[in-house]
Formats: structure tokens, sequence, C-alpha cells
């Protein structure tokens, strides 16, 4: 999948990314974490920490003009999305092949579920990245928590 980060907005990059079928022959355990990002993706982009900021329509490669905490999983878990389209190489054996990428990939699904439920310590870590510019006001529903869990679970 090739995609221009210049002139796409997020929502584009977003939209593509939910709209693409698993590849063929995958087996049970990819579809499952590959549909559950997915969701997670879709709820994250129509969040109003990405709707209500102006962040949603930006093109991908600009600066968020709110970098909140719905912002940072938008980004975290849209790149998951890109490793399991782009860089897991057999998505039919993912765990026997030990490919690398599955790996970080099933890493990143509970990483995201762990900022997004403990929400003050994944606030804590991107006020490091951003200090003071770090935006709090859109905390996580539980449409989000739901799904996080159910992508992590996998």
């Amino acid at each position: 999948m090739s995609l221009n980060p210049n002139s796409l907005t997020r929502r584009q990059f977003s939209e593509a990314f939910i709209n693409t079928d698993p590849p063929s022959g995958a087996d049970a355990e990819y579809i499952s974490i590959f549909r559950a990002t997915q969701h997670l993706l879709s709820l994250l982009i129509n969040d109003a920490g990405m709707v209500e900021t102006g962040n949603a329509e930006q093109p991908f490669m600009e600066p968020a003009k709110s970098k909140n905490r719905v912002y940072a999983m938008w980004d975290f878990v849209g790149r998951t999305m890109g490793i399991l389209i782009n860089g897991v190489q057999s998505p039919s054996n993912p765990g026997r092949m030990r490919d690398a990428a599955w790996k970080d990939v099933v890493g990143r699904t509970q990483m995201a579920d762990m900022l997004i439920q403990e929400q003050a310590r994944g606030d804590s870590m991107h006020q490091m990245s951003w200090g003071s510019g770090f935006d709090t006001r859109f905390p996580f529903g539980d449409d989000i928590k739901q799904a996080s869990a159910a992508a992590a679970a996998n």
C-alpha cells in the first residue's frame, strides 16, 4: 500500500487502513488482531480528540494542532496497522516464523492497551515528550478502552 503522507489527511490515511482486507490465507490470530486494530483506529480517528481539534483533517505530515492523548494513540495504533499491512512477512503463520514485525505488533497492541487503560501513565509518558504542550482535555471513552483491550487480548 502506497500512501502519500504529504498530501493525504490523517483521516484519509486511517480510512485506507480501515478499509484494507487482511491478506488472503492469513491465520485466525493475525486476522483477529488485524480487525481489532482496525476497529480501534476507527474509534480513535472519529474521537473528539481528533475531530474537534482539527487533527483528523490535517495532512499526515503536518504537526498536530493538538498534541493530546487521543492523537498520540491514533498515531501509535496507525503505525501498528502499517506494520501489520506492510511488515509482517507471513500472515498465514506469523508466530511460528519468528517474524520480528509480528512480535512488534503483538507488543505494540499490549503497550497501546496499557497506555489507554492507565491514562495517567500514558499522560506522563506523553508529557515527557511534549512538555507543557500536551493537551489532556480528551479522555478515552469506554468504547476505546474496550476496543483496546480486545486488540491486546488476541
